[in-house]
Parts: C-alpha cells; sequence; structure tokens
C-alpha cells in the first residue's frame, strides 16, 4: 500500500513539474524588449559618403537601426521614442550637415560638406 501512495505521489509531482516547466518555457519565448518605432524621413543628400555620414551620426542609444536610401533620399529609422524623439533624430543629421524636413543645416556645416556632398538646398 505505501509503495502505491509513493508511486501516485511521485507520479502526481512529475506532472505537475512537468506543466509548470512548459509554462515557464512559454513565458521565455516572449519578447520583453522595448516596442520599436518606424519613421521615413526626407534627408537630403547626394552620394555614399553621404549615406554613410548620415547612418553613422545615427549609431546612438535609441536608435536600432538607420537605413538612408541615396536614390529616394529617404531614411528609414527604427528608434525607442522612449529613449529618443524624432525631433533629436533630425537634429543629429542636421548636425552633420544634411538637410531634413524640419530641420536645417547649419551653413558652416553644409559648407564644410565635401564638394560631392553638396546637394541642392532648399530654400
Amino acid at each position: 500500500m505505501k509503495t502505491v501512495k509513493l508511486f501516485f505521489t511521485v507520479a502526481i509531482l512529475l506532472v505537475t513539474g512537468s506543466f509548470a516547466n512548459a509554462q515557464d518555457a512559454k513565458y521565455h519565448l516572449r519578447d520583453f524588449g522595448p516596442k520599436l518605432t518606424t519613421a521615413s524621413i526626407k534627408v537630403y543628400g547626394e552620394c555614399g559618403s553621404c549615406k554613410h555620414r548620415i547612418q553613422n551620426a545615427l549609431q546612438v542609444e535609441g536608435i536600432k537601426t538607420a537605413h538612408w536610401d541615396e536614390n529616394t533620399e529617404f531614411l528609414t529609422v527604427q528608434y525607442n521614442d522612449k529613449v529618443i524623439k524624432l525631433d533629436k533624430i533630425q537634429s543629429l543629421v542636421a548636425a552633420v550637415g544634411h538637410d531634413t524636413e524640419k530641420v536645417k543645416a547649419s551653413d558652416v556645416v553644409y559648407n564644410a560638406l565635401p564638394d560631392c556632398c553638396r546637394y541642392p538646398r532648399k530654400s
């Protein structure tokens, strides 16, 4: 009789433990990372050097990816809006000499760009 009770107790513990592990595995599969926002911004530039400069300017905390397409002149950026705001992203791009939809680069920085990178500026 003691053997039967012991067998059922062990069986119940094993079944309960396996259900607990299954629940734990589901919990670990969830992605609890920050939610990312994706935005497309018009950024003026001309060439591969511009692309390199723009994308390097955005290697900061809060930005996961930044890709500037020199054919369309659109920057696609994935970022955590709890860490960095879109206005700040545009300011970072303008700080290296490239006008955006909302922020114009200073004339001093724009004029310091290599000749191949001087895009026609909008007024």
